[in-house]
């Protein structure tokens, strides 16, 4: 699958990147290549419709990758025999093959591989009667660091280009077990420290719902591509904000669970591998509705995860949850004041569960930027000598959002300076859990982020997000609203609490950002996810009108 005759440490960066551009483009089938004529023009905000471009879908694929269907609904539409398997990922691959041409997210594209899956599970569920699993036929995707035998895991590295890997990441056997379909990897950040989707291998992913905004990072490609549904659900990791994020910026949604709830042993590092900065990164599901996202879960503590990786905590998703209408403590703003469509979210998101008869409390956490001072030392403790290292190897350049983040010149700290903080870290914990009890709520609603999805590269601020990898909470992303110029004016009134502040209001244009998606963060206590899911699914339901 991968061309192991090309190898990389005899080739310059920009004929490693031609050879990689060439391979993921053979994977593509010549009659699902949009013409010329079908692309939209440039200026094009919104490409979701261009889904229907050139008629490689037909009608029938276009109705069963539509919003009609979730992962959930799905599969229980292909266990009813409504759709065989090979029906779903034959129209999902497709979807997807024009969702990658106009936005770019996918990275090794597996096509030819999912439509023989899809085949072998039609004659056994034809011989059988009966499905493989409760993923049966449903097609997924997955972010780059997730490994596939016989395809790269680059993540975005050209010096790990065509080095097939020998085997493929437990979660994924496991979802595979189950009986989904994986048709590709996605895009991310060349460093995976940027919430934003560009690295020299696979170049930059498009933002299908505002095309001039980002997508997000770093499983931006996964944002993407769930946002233009390129599969039924997608899989995604979480060190700082890069499951939310995406969401967020895409408009679907997201969970990042806490850690020891989901396994992550054997994926593709991007990082030095036994690294331990004291924020472990954590992965979860991008989909299109809350009980995808708990029946990703459910699904994966259901083959006893705890049973092959050390790191997964057993017996915290198999207890019971309650029905209730949970407390709801609530952060406005923390450290930047968000842009107004994001405050408008705020006000509208509190003020329906206010007339629904929730309670509502405020809730004042540790300075979000003071969280955020100590989570950046953390993250570069190395002053990222791995990607320095990897970029020698193949004298590839560093992408200009990497450059953008901050973290670059950062210099690397001694084991007593990472003992210092981490100290501050246990701080922050002791301070937030305490905040929790005086407030006495049971869920946190939050924004996602200082603004929608912005410029590409200008998303520089996680602050919002990794606050709670710090504290290491679940949190969940639910889509909202959408920003709009006319409700979403610039804050004229605005004076800003220090320089970020100012810069951060800055960026907010109402004209650009028409459309933006604007989702709300719902965060649990700490190994709290399975009553959190169960909360969210009702808190969804009354944000979003489904009761």
């Amino acid at each position: 699958m991968g061309d192991s005759n090309i190898p990389a440490t005899r080739k310059s960066w920009k004929e490693l990147q031609a050879a990689k551009y060439a391979e993921r483009d053979s994977r593509i089938p010549a009659e699902w290549k949009l013409k010329e004529e079908d692309f939209p023009p440039e200026d094009t905000v919104d490409l979701r419709p261009f889904v229907s471009s050139g008629g490689i879908l037909s009608p029938a694929e276009l109705a069963i990758t539509s919003e009609e269907y979730d992962a959930t609904s799905l599969a229980a539409a292909i266990a009813e025999g409504k759709f065989t398997a090979l029906e779903v990922v034959t129209a999902f691959c497709k979807r997807a093959a024009v969702g990658h041409q106009l936005c770019n997210m996918l990275t090794e594209i597996m096509f030819a591989d999912a439509l023989e899956r899809a085949k072998e599970l039609d004659d056994i569920f034809k011989s059988t009667g009966k499905v493989v699993g409760p993923l049966h036929g449903v097609p997924m995707t997955f972010k780059e660091c997730f490994h596939f035998k016989g395809y790269d895991s680059t993540n975005g590295y050209m010096s790990r280009v065509f080095q097939p890997a020998d085997r493929t990441s437990p979660l994924p056997e496991l979802m595979q077990a189950a009986g989904a379909v994986v048709i590709s990897k996605t895009n991310v950040p060349q460093t995976m420290l940027v919430a934003e989707n560009d690295n020299n291998v696979y170049g930059r992913s498009k933002n299908p719902v505002n095309s001039r905004l980002t997508s997000g990072g770093s499983s931006g490609g996964e944002g993407s591509s769930q946002a233009f549904r390129c599969s039924a659900l997608g899989v995604g990791t979480d060190v700082g904000g890069s499951v939310r994020i995406p969401a967020a910026c895409n408009g679907v949604y997201g969970y990042k669970p806490s850690f020891g709830v989901i396994p992550m042993i054997g994926y593709s590092y991007s990082g030095w591998t036994g690294s331990n900065t004291g924020i472990p990164a954590v992965t979860g599901p991008l989909g299109h509705s809350v009980r995808d996202l708990d029946l990703f879960t459910n699904i994966v503590r259901a083959a006893k995860p705890w049973s092959f990786d050390p790191a997964v905590i057993p017996n915290i998703m198999e207890i019971e949850t309650v029905s209730r209408k949970p407390v709801i403590g609530v952060i406005y703003e923390s450290g930047l004041t968000p842009h107004p469509p994001v405050r408008r979210a705020m006000r509208e998101a509190v003020s329906k569960l206010k007339a629904a008869g929730f309670e509502i409390k405020e809730f004042n956490p540790p300075d979000f930027i003071g969280i955020r001072d100590i989570s950046e030392q953390l993250f570069t403790l190395d002053g990222l000598s791995y990607p320095k290292q990897e970029f020698a190897k193949s004298d590839e350049p560093v992408v200009p959002s990497v450059m953008k983040i901050g973290f670059w010149d950062i210099p690397p700290k001694t084991q007593e300076e990472a003992w210092m903080w981490n100290t501050k870290k246990g701080q922050i914990q002791k301070d937030m859990l305490d905040e929790w009890q005086r407030v006495g709520c049971d869920v946190i609603l939050a924004p996602a982020g200082p603004h929608t999805a912005v410029l590409p590269g200008d998303w520089t601020s996680d602050i919002y997000t990794v606050a709670w990898n710090v504290c290491d909470y679940p949190a969940i992303i639910v889509p909202f609203t959408h920003a709009d110029p006319t409700l979403d004016p610039a804050d004229a009134e605005f004076k800003p609490k220090h320089e970020a502040d100012q810069k951060n209001q800055d960026m907010y244009d109402p004209e650009l950002f028409k459309g933006a998606p604007v989702a709300l963060q719902i965060v649990g206590p700490r190994l709290g996810d399975k009553q959190l899911l169960k909360d969210v699914e009702l808190l969804d339901s009354v944000l979003n009108g489904t009761v």
